[in-house]
């Protein structure tokens, strides 16, 4: 008898628009490795991970949304265990990244948790909780 080999892991991280021309659109992205970062892009340019082509108040380059997963103590149980840390950094936007309802935009690298929403020119968008499951 033999059994199916399992799936492998699907770990991502995923960003929904909440507003605009692509209002409820998700775009997922692979979560970063073990002790490793991942950098998402958002801004008008073509390329960009988070492309806002609509909106004429988002810069080119308008932000920056990174994911961390940093390395904790192990277990009899887990072996290799990590913790997905976000934060969020205007990339020198005319307009501005803006968090949640703060009416000042965000200066310098903010944390970001899962859940919250942040303005990039006239979009909304929400860091989604991540998936891990396998």
């Amino acid at each position: 008898m033999s059994f199916p080999t399992p799936p492998i892991p699907n770990r991502e991280i995923s960003v929904t628009y909440m507003s605009g021309a692509f209002d409820g659109k998700r775009l997922s992205f692979d979560q970063p490795m073990f002790g490793e970062e991942r950098i998402i892009t958002i801004g008008r340019r073509e390329g960009c991970d988070v492309h806002i082509p609509v909106d004429n108040q988002v810069s080119r380059l308008h932000a920056k949304l990174g994911c961390v997963s940093v390395p904790t103590t192990s277990s009899d149980s887990v072996t290799n265990p990590f913790i997905l840390t976000f934060w969020l950094e205007d990339g020198g936007s005319r307009n501005g990244t803006f968090l949640e309802r703060e009416e000042e935009p965000i200066s310098g690298r903010v944390s970001l948790r899962p859940g919250m929403l942040f303005r990039i020119g006239r979009t909304w968008l929400r860091l989604d909780e991540p998936m891990s499951y396998g």
